[in-house]
């Protein structure tokens, strides 16, 4: 060892750490962690303690590598056991982070609450699924805050409420499809439960054999209820409670969507092979060619300007001008972009509130 060198024996260096620190009766304690594992040890997906902690001493302060007393372990926690100590302080502290960090972890949080509540909330007229954008922007549109110290579905289900509350007119939670099977005795009690307590609509009822299926749909938060129905109430009789759907969504009929849209032709993606009569012919193998759909056609008498995305045309520079700047224009600027056809005026009023919210795309 050269001379004047006094390298410490033993000592241990922490490098790379998160550290959570807990404070209660005026004492703080920290424990250092590896990065990533904290919130894996919250959600539940890391089991093994050894695998979050770098060491199961309890500290003061770790960057000075102050150890905290045994009888301050005692007086906060109950037992001086480090390792139970660590367990707790894991659960209620707080995980410091650099700004950076913390900024990702929030993004990478509020994305997962998006999806959550992306996959259980619907339309609250037309049925349907509610698509990432129109999700995130709501939410941020009511005020929702994260909280960096609750699990992701923990919060997508305030989420929700929240949404449901102050957006009712275009968001509700999507029910649940359930199926219980019993005997042919229970079925009428079970009906009954169904019906007037969780405010379920019976869609099936059927005989199997000695058995008895009722398939219905009913609110998520009546689930516990029902459960309870079939594990306490008759946990001695022969019956079991099935989730068909977690969360209902009304399927999107393409066909349906043309009719009712009036033929709105080249905005939704025609599901059946067979040729429609307004339509050119289908292309051989069947499906319908985005190429060949329908355009829209100039208005007749007027010889004005000319709109090449909208292929409208004007009676005067300012009525051109006025329609560069609708919603209509912009929207079959984004089709052209995809080399996709344009739609009429006409055919854009009737799924305004689709693209509105979401539900029809340039790509449609």
């Amino acid at each position: 060892m050269p001379h004047g060198s006094h390298e410490p024996i033993g000592q241990k260096r922490l490098t790379n750490i998160a550290v959570v620190r807990h404070k209660a009766h005026g004492k703080r304690f920290e424990i250092a962690c590896y990065k990533n594992k904290v919130l894996n040890w919250r959600d539940g997906i890391e089991k093994d303690l050894e695998e979050v902690i770098q060491t199961d001493t309890v500290f003061e302060n770790v960057s000075k590598g102050v150890w905290a007393k045994d009888k301050d372990l005692v007086k906060v926690f109950g037992t001086d056991n480090k390792e139970e100590c660590c367990k707790i302080i894991l659960k209620c502290g707080e995980l410091q982070v650099s700004d950076r960090e913390r900024e990702v972890q929030m993004e990478n949080m509020f994305r997962d609450v998006v999806q959550l509540v992306g996959e259980r909330i619907i339309h609250a007229q037309t049925g349907r699924k509610h698509t990432p954008a129109a999700v995130e922007n709501a939410l941020k549109s009511v005020g929702f805050s994260l909280q960096p110290d609750q699990t992701a579905k923990k919060q997508s289900l305030k989420a929700i409420e929240l949404l449901c509350k102050e957006l009712s007119d275009s968001f509700a939670r999507a029910q649940m499809r359930l199926r219980i099977v019993c005997a042919e005795k229970l079925v009428e009690d079970v009906k009954t439960f169904v019906v007037d307590e969780s405010k379920a609509t019976i869609e099936e009822q059927r005989a199997d054999g000695s058995s008895c299926v009722l398939t219905f749909m009913c609110d998520p938060r009546h689930y516990r209820d029902l459960d309870k129905l079939v594990t306490v109430k008759y946990a001695s009789e022969e019956i079991s409670l099935q989730i068909v759907e977690a969360a209902v969504i009304a399927e999107v009929n393409a066909a349906e969507v043309l009719a009712g849209a009036g033929g709105m032709h080249g905005l939704t993606v025609v599901a059946s092979a067979g040729q429609c009569a307004q339509c050119p012919a289908a292309p051989e193998g069947g499906g319908y060619s985005a190429a060949k759909a329908p355009v829209a056609v100039a208005a007749p008498g007027r010889s004005g300007p000319r709109c090449s995305a909208c292929a409208a045309s004007f009676d005067d520079a300012a009525e051109y001008r006025v329609h560069c700047k609708s919603a209509w224009h912009n929207f079959n600027l984004k089709r052209k972009v995809k080399s996709l056809p344009p739609v009429t005026e006409e055919d854009y009023q009737e799924v305004a509130l689709d693209v509105k919210e979401g539900f029809l795309g340039v790509d449609n």
